[in-house]
Order: structure tokens, then sequence, then C-alpha cells
């Protein structure tokens, strides 16, 4: 994955992401938009046959973005882990309810 800072101005920033699927920047922008000051989050895919994706964070108060991403990782990780348990208790189970 290469992340590249395109765009900061005083309302967020713009990331451009490449050598990555979509579908995490999706976890991402959904952990991003629960939180409170964000005013717009979104992905968009430059090229449908380039893995080359820019993601705007954009808030509501002064708030760093960069520290909004950085929450989203975390809750987006406990989420994964927590699912991991979860599957883990399933499949060592035999599988059955």
């Amino acid at each position: 994955m290469e992340v590249s800072l395109i765009e900061r101005d005083e309302k967020g920033i713009t990331i451009m992401v490449k050598e990555e699927d979509i579908s995490v920047l999706n976890i991402l922008q959904y952990e991003i938009a629960k939180q409170k000051d964000v005013d717009v989050v979104g992905v968009a895919q430059r090229h449908y046959l380039i893995p080359e994706y820019e993601f705007r964070i954009s808030t509501k108060s002064k708030e760093d973005p960069f520290s909004m991403v950085s929450v989203a990782v975390e809750r987006s990780l406990d989420r994964i882990r927590s699912m991991k348990e979860e599957v883990s208790s399933k499949v060592g189970s035999g599988g059955s309810r």
C-alpha cells in the first residue's frame, strides 16, 4: 500500500491510496463517519482498472483529520479481532450453536 497526501486545507485532508483494495477504505470510511466532528468522508476510485483511490475527510471543527483516521483504524482492528475470536470459538467448538 502506498499512501500520499494530496491536499490539506482548513476543513480536512485528501489522501491518495494506491495498491490496496477499496474494501479497506470502505471500512475506514464507515468508522470515520461515526465520529461526531466529521462533516464528509468519502472514497472514490480514479479509474476502474487502476487501484488508486482518493480518500477525503472534511471536519466540522478544528480536529485533526489524521487523528480521526487513527481512531478509525483502531476501532476497525478491534472489530476484526472480535470477529476473529468469534469465528475461532465457533470453529473450535465444532461449528455448532
